[in-house]
């Protein structure tokens, strides 16, 4: 017997089809969508046609202890690389529900491969495993030192999720996102 879709991966499915693989989003428009794809989910038991915000709230802040999604409240949230792992593992479950990827998502994740698969430094990494410096990610990633603390995690985040599809190149940004954290602290 499959298994049915929990709360949280519901609104992690929600997230996706909202663009939240490259965007932040606002709580609101999380909950409205999670409405309406699972209507009794997120609903008050005596008015049923009432959103529960403080349910939705609850549900993103558990899914980032779980390291599911980055963000808060204030700034918006976006999903992590070990989120759209585990939308991709939910995907044969009972109730799951299929909600298109935003076109944009799909145009960007290809320009996004594209653009590092032809960087020298990518290529050097394929050929000789050569170890870039804390500039050579900081062009692969388009960050520099003055993009700092959540926003520098939020570009690294975008193009580490923009890039999950390319295995390889995955592997790479994975492997050598730390260069940057260990920059930034500098």
């Amino acid at each position: 017997m499959l298994e049915k879709l929990n709360i949280i991966e519901i609104i992690l499915i929600t997230m996706q089809s909202l663009g939240g693989k490259q965007n932040t989003l606002h709580p609101e428009d999380i909950a409205q969508k999670a409405n309406k794809v699972s209507p009794n989910t997120f609903s008050w038991k005596k008015y049923k046609d009432q959103i529960d915000l403080a349910l939705v709230k609850t549900s993103l802040y558990q899914a980032k202890k779980k390291s599911l999604i980055s963000g808060n409240e204030k700034n918006g949230w976006m999903l992590s690389v070990k989120g759209l792992e585990l939308i991709e593992k939910s995907k044969n479950k009972k109730n799951n529900f299929k909600l298109r990827g935003l076109k944009e998502d799909k145009k960007a994740q290809d320009r996004e491969i594209a653009r590092i698969t032809n960087n020298k430094v990518y290529q050097l990494y394929t050929i000789k495993k050569f170890k870039p410096s804390l500039r050579q990610m900081e062009e692969i990633f388009r960050v520099n030192l003055y993009i700092t603390g959540s926003r520098r995690k939020s570009i690294i985040n975008k193009t580490v999720n923009l890039c999950m599809s390319d295995g390889d190149l995955y592997k790479f940004l994975i492997k050598n996102k730390n260069i940057l954290m260990k920059g930034n602290n500098k």
